[in-house]
């Protein structure tokens, strides 16, 4: 095995460059990607966007792949090499960790990638408004935005509560199969109007109506999930008056 693997003479001496990595990455994010390719798209993600200029930073997908050294690093065969790139990209937005849109570029579309960070949160709003001031490649409309490729619960989230973290994003997806939408949407609903903006307030609420019947108080009497209850003890928003 070692007769394949490729040198590396080490860092260069003196003053390099380096990448700025949040260190939200290595507490919440590295310890659930269980994908070596998606791994590798999110740091390459960081390292394209550390070499950019301004707000308004991206990654084009179609840059990706023209990356020969990096396409080759995806391993496998040449031909499922693209494929597989773009998964992992795809992967990535899934999992939150980046945001994907479809840009509209005369007869043809392309996909983008931003951090889903809060820039990049604000680059992909201020492009679903319209307003393409900044950017490197001039577009003429923003196809799929971040409203339409993502859960609705988690714009739910994000509108109400906050980001969503990866443990958080897991939840958001079990309550999406368990539940209907319009539980979800008044459940928020109903911890906005009551100021008890946490996750543990809400599936409390859901986990109520799935089993009392949903014409039941709002006001949760009984212990939501132990791994809900974990998630939040250290939240000092986290009203424990629910759980009594």
């Amino acid at each position: 095995m070692s007769d394949s693997l490729r040198g590396f003479p080490g860092f260069s001496a003196g003053k390099t460059r380096h990448t700025p990595i949040p260190n939200e990455f290595f507490s919440e994010l590295l310890p659930v990607i269980d994908d070596l390719a998606e791994l590798k798209v999110v740091l390459y993600v960081f390292w394209r966007l550390g070499q950019g200029e301004g707000d308004t930073r991206y990654v084009r997908l179609n840059d990706a792949l023209a990356d020969i050294l990096f396409l080759e690093g995806m391993g496998g065969e040449p031909g499922e090499r693209e494929q597989a790139m773009a998964e992992a990209f795809k992967r990535a937005a899934q999992r939150g960790a980046l945001i994907e849109i479809e840009v509209k570029r005369g007869e043809r579309s392309e996909i983008w990638y931003f951090l889903n960070s809060d820039k990049g949160r604000q680059a992909v709003e201020r492009l679903s408004r319209g307003e393409f001031e900044g950017l490197i490649h001039d577009i003429d409309d923003v196809v799929v935005g971040l409203e339409k490729e993502r859960p609705n619960v988690f714009l739910l989230y994000e509108q109400n509560i906050g980001m969503v973290t990866p443990m958080v994003a897991e939840k958001l997806r079990q309550a999406e199969r368990d539940y209907p939408q319009p539980w979800l949407t008044e459940a928020f609903s109903i911890a906005v109007a009551n100021n008890k903006r946490n996750w543990a307030y809400i599936s409390a609420i859901l986990q109520k109506w799935a089993q009392h019947g949903k014409d039941t108080s709002a006001t949760v009497e009984r212990t939501p999930a132990r791994n809900d209850i974990e998630g939040d003890r250290r939240d000092p928003s986290f009203d424990w008056d629910i759980i009594r």
